[in-house]
C-alpha cells in the first residue's frame, strides 16, 4: 500500500503546488486535503485545471480523522495553527510523520504531545540536515528567503572563508511569497512596475531563522548578526538573493576565482538540487522557475577583497512545497528527486 498523504491547507498556494507535485508523485496517495473556506467543495470547484485529474473533495480539519486517514501530513496553513494542532497529532497517532510549511516550529528544539517523550523538531533543509531529517518525525520546513540564504553562504561560513559580522544579504522576492491572502498592499495596481524595499533594519521575521541557522553552521564560534533587506518585486514567483561578505584571515591571499568555485562545486558534489555556476553565469529566477533547483554562482571581488553570492530559487518550490516533497521522500527512504525531476521552464 502506498504512503497516505494529507494536506491541511490546501488551497493556498503552497498547498495546491503540494496536491499538483504530489499527483505527480509515483509513490504517494492522497487522501486529505482541507480547507477551511471550502470544505465540501471539489478541489476542481477552487482550481478547475485539476478537472479530470483529481476529484477529491475538501473537508474542515479533524483531528480524528487526519489521524486516522493519514501517514504524511503537510501543514501548508498559516502561521499559529500548526504549533496548536500538530502536538495533538503526534499525541493521537505515535507513528505519523509531520512536514510543517509554516514559521511554527523553526527556532523550536522539540515539543511535548501529551505526556509522552519529548519530540525532536528538525529544521527540513536537506542539503544541511538529511541524516536528522531520515529519523524525524516533525519536519519544519525553512522559509523561502532562508534556503536562498544559508544554501549559498554555506560553503563560505564551513570553511572559513568570511567575517560573520561582515555578511549583508539583499534578497528580491515574487509577490506570491505573501501568500494567497487579501491584502490592499499586495493588489495588482499596487505591485505592478514597481521595485520596493520592506521591513528593513532588522525587522523581517525570517532573519531569526537565518541567523539561527547560519550560527550553527559556524559551529557557534562567536554570536554574530546579518543585515538583510528584502524586496518585492513586481513577478509572480522567484527569489534572488545577492550576499556581500569580508573575505578574512589566510583566505585574503590565498582565495581566487578558481579555488573559491571548486570550494563549492565539492561542497555541493553530491547535491542533485544545487547547482554552482560559473562566474560567466549569474544565478537567475527564470532558470529555476517551477523547478526544486537552487542556482548559486560565488565570485570575487579582488578589488574590495569581498565575497559576493547569487542564489536562485522558486520561492513556491524549493522555498516551499518541492523541498517539503524533498524531505518527505528522505522520510519515506524514497530516491530524494521522485516527484521533483522536472527542471526550470522557459519561457
Amino acid at each position: 500500500m502506498k504512503p497516505r498523504v494529507g494536506i491541511l491547507g490546501a488551497t493556498g498556494y503552497t498547498g495546491v503546488i503540494l496536491t499538483k507535485l504530489l499527483l505527480n508523485h509515483p509513490e504517494v496517495e492522497i487522501t486529505y486535503l482541507s480547507s477551511e473556506k471550502h470544505a465540501g467543495k471539489y478541489f476542481y470547484e477552487v482550481y478547475p485545471n485539476f478537472l479530470g485529474k483529481f476529484d477529491g473533495k475538501l473537508r474542515s480539519v479533524d483531528l480524528k480523522d487526519v489521524s486516522s486517514s493519514c501517514d504524511v501530513v503537510f501543514c501548508a496553513t498559516p502561521n499559529g495553527f500548526a504549533c496548536e494542532f500538530v502536538p495533538k497529532l503526534l499525541n493521537k497517532n505515535s507513528e505519523i510523520k509531520i512536514i510543517d510549511l509554516s514559521a511554527d516550529f523553526r527556532l523550536e528544539k522539540n515539543i511535548k504531545p501529551g505526556k509522552k517523550q519529548a519530540i525532536d523538531i528538525v529544521y527540513g533543509l536537506p542539503e544541511v540536515h538529511r541524516e536528522k531529517i531520515k529519523s524525524s518525525r516533525l519536519i519544519a520546513n525553512p522559509g523561502c528567503y532562508p534556503t536562498s540564504v544559508i544554501l549559498a553562504l554555506a560553503p563560505a561560513i564551513k570553511n572559513k572563508i568570511i567575517d560573520l559580522n561582515s555578511i549583508i544579504i539583499d534578497s528580491k522576492s515574487g509577490v506570491s511569497g505573501a501568500g494567497k491572502q487579501l491584502k490592499p498592499e499586495l493588489l495588482f495596481c499596487e505591485v505592478n512596475e514597481i521595485f520596493a524595499p520592506y521591513n528593513l533594519v532588522g525587522k523581517h521575521r525570517h532573519i531569526p531563522e537565518m541567523e539561527n541557522e547560519l550560527r550553527k553552521l559556524s559551529g557557534f564560534v562567536e554570536k554574530f548578526n546579518i543585515i538583510f533587506s528584502p524586496y518585492l518585486l513586481p513577478i509572480s514567483r522567484g527569489i534572488l538573493s545577492t550576499i556581500y561578505a569580508n573575505i578574512q584571515g589566510r583566505w585574503k591571499k590565498e582565495l581566487n576565482q578558481g579555488e573559491l568555485y571548486k570550494i563549492y562545486k565539492d561542497y555541493y558534489k553530491n547535491e542533485q538540487f544545487v547547482k554552482v555556476l560559473p562566474e560567466t553565469t549569474y544565478a537567475n529566477t527564470r532558470n529555476v522557475k517551477y523547478s526544486n533547483f537552487c542556482h548559486v554562482t560565488p565570485l570575487i571581488d579582488e578589488r574590495t577583497n569581498r565575497l559576493i553570492l547569487i542564489s536562485a530559487i522558486d520561492n513556491m518550490v524549493k522555498g516551499a512545497s518541492g523541498q517539503a516533497i524533498q524531505n518527505m521522500n528522505i522520510i519515506l527512504s524514497f530516491k530524494e528527486d521522485t516527484g521533483l525531476d522536472s527542471v526550470g521552464e522557459i519561457p
